[in-house]
């Protein structure tokens, strides 16, 4: 059985990779607005469980749509196994942010604090974005790989 590889445009790939990753960095600080005290609490649990499984959701319905527009034709073992790529991209960038602080430095320094709240509010909603950041490239840098994945069709 012989397979077609179809390339698919690059300015479409890094159009739905640049989507993923903005859906995923703003994700976090919208999931902070409206449950604040939740987000507080458990970090560890929406940083390293519930925004990857999210990354794996898009990245599915992105790349079933990549496939089926270049291909005419899906294969959901091709999807699925591609789509894998992408929570593991983000749960790696977001464990090292989350695990070495360091990192999150460079980014938490270009946001202005605010003169509201306490001191630990205005440091957690820097945090917010130092991690946002990290999620943003995990979620670029596994669709990109993902689309390329998925680009031989069935």
């Amino acid at each position: 059985m012989e397979t077609k590889t179809r390339t698919p445009d690059l300015s479409v790939r890094a159009s739905f990779a640049i989507f993923q990753g903005a859906l995923l960095a703003m994700a976090y600080p919208l999931l902070y607005t409206i449950a604040p005290d939740t987000i507080r609490a458990a970090p560890a649990l929406f940083l390293l469980a519930i925004l990857p499984i999210l990354s794996f959701l898009t990245s599915s319905f992105i790349n079933w749509f990549l496939q089926y527009m270049y291909c005419g034709s899906v294969s959901l073992s091709k999807i699925f196994t591609a789509s894998a790529v992408s929570p593991l991209s983000t749960l790696v960038l977001t464990g090292l942010a989350y695990l070495m602080p360091f990192l999150r430095s460079p980014v938490t320094q270009l946001v202005p604090e605010l003169p509201q709240g306490s001191p630990e509010d205005v440091v957690f909603a820097r945090d917010i974005w130092g991690w946002s950041f990290y999620l943003f490239w995990g979620g670029v840098y596994g669709q990109t790989i993902a689309s390329g994945m998925i680009s031989v069709c069935p």
